[in-house]
């Protein structure tokens, strides 16, 4: 038996091998055209003090929108009694669990502060921006709490922590002005979905229990995530924004990641049509797939061994093109096939309307765009139908 693997291995190796050549030269001739960017982002003092130049005043002032400290949480099955399958909500892993955050919820406060074993964490929500984003907030022992400060910066929310009265970037996770300036906070793994599957896979979740007040938690002073015709899907800019990128629609939602220094932007939903997108980094080979489990997009790379894979969607299946063995969009693990038991290693960001985001970050590249592996190289037939 254990030689018997072995052989397959070998003979799958010797069949990858031939494509590995393809594959080299196909990554230098997308080298050729990815363009070189210079970073917007933030590296020196004066970068920072630029954006506490450049800050909007809002009719909102420190305060408007309390942030919530000392959570409570009440379970999936207490919650559903009050959220509709579409309702948007906001998973955030936790050291202590799955936890759901309702959008209806998070709009009025923007802002949660958690303490989980003495460790600081933070889950934050930008509704003009639609940026999404959860943070260590611990920082060796300080276990900062954070507010809204009232002020944006390219349509981004301005944080404020009550330990220095630092000011943040949400989107960044960057203090930019203040004692801490310069420091930047890890963030957690985030996902943005709807109730209906968020349920569904994390039956045993905490959910974000309304605090005991008047807020009116079922009408979004905003619009609604459920009518196309409000401020989250319509053209309409409320706040001045420097730089204005074309390449997609302004309230496009985004997952954004940073791989290598280099800034990236996925459109979402280009991907759940499509089911698999591969694409190039760099030099890094990556494929961002549709979990249709969760809803969600998921971002792995596809290198496995010496090669990098292609994956396609067939008949709701994501199966490699070269040993058309079945792999799981929620784990990155094969299931089935000659590759069974293989796992990828998965990348993870936040989420951000593009507007937002490219305002911010000007050098990002984009999917679809650059680097994306064009679809006449993934109607290659399996080459391992002898494996057993």
């Amino acid at each position: 038996m254990e030689d018997n693997q072995v052989s397959c291995k070998y003979v799958l190796i010797n069949r990858l091998g031939k494509y590995l050549v393809i594959s080299l030269t196909l990554l230098c001739i997308l080298s050729v055209f990815l363009p070189s960017f210079v970073s917007a982002r933030p590296r020196t003092m004066a970068d920072l003090k630029q954006i506490g130049d450049n800050l909007l005043y809002t009719n909102l002032k420190y305060g408007s929108i309390p942030s919530i400290i000392n959570p409570t949480y009440i379970t999936v099955q207490e919650a559903s009694l009050s959220m509709e399958q579409d309702d948007v909500v906001f998973i955030v892993m936790l050291p202590n669990g799955v936890h759901i955050y309702p959008q209806k919820i998070m709009v009025w406060h923007q802002v949660v502060n958690e303490l989980i074993n003495d460790y600081a964490y933070i889950i934050t929500y930008c509704p003009t921006s639609g940026t999404l984003a959860a943070f260590d907030a611990s920082m060796k022992g300080l276990n900062l709490i954070f507010d809204p400060e009232g002020r944006l910066y390219e349509s981004n929310m301005v944080l404020i922590d009550r330990n220095s009265a630092s000011l943040w970037l949400q989107q960044l996770g960057m203090a930019f002005e203040g004692p801490l300036a310069g420091r930047g906070l890890p963030m957690l793994r985030v996902y943005w979905t709807t109730w209906g599957p968020a349920s569904r896979v994390f039956p045993n979740a905490k959910v974000l229990n309304p605090p005991n007040n008047r807020k009116a938690y079922g009408r979004d002073p905003y619009g609604s995530y459920l009518k196309k015709d409000t401020y989250y899907y319509n053209d309409v800019t409320v706040y001045p924004l420097k730089h204005l990128d074309r390449r997609l629609h302004k309230k496009t939602p985004m997952l954004c990641l940073e791989l290598q220094d280099t800034l990236l932007g996925i459109d979402i939903n280009y991907v759940k049509k499509k089911g698999t997108v591969n694409f190039f980094v760099g030099p890094m080979a990556l494929v961002a797939m549709h979990d249709k489990e969760l809803d969600v997009v998921r971002v792995y790379d596809r290198q496995v061994w010496s090669e990098p894979f292609l994956f396609v969607r067939k008949n709701n299946v994501i199966t490699d093109i070269h040993t058309n063995s079945i792999w799981d969009p929620a784990t990155g693990t094969s299931t089935s096939g000659s590759m069974k038991g293989s796992k990828l290693k998965q990348f993870f960001g936040h989420y951000s309307m593009w507007m937002a985001w490219s305002s911010i970050n000007p050098e990002t590249r984009v999917i679809p765009g650059e680097g994306e592996v064009p679809e006449k190289l993934l109607q290659n037939k399996p080459i391992n139908n002898d494996l057993p």
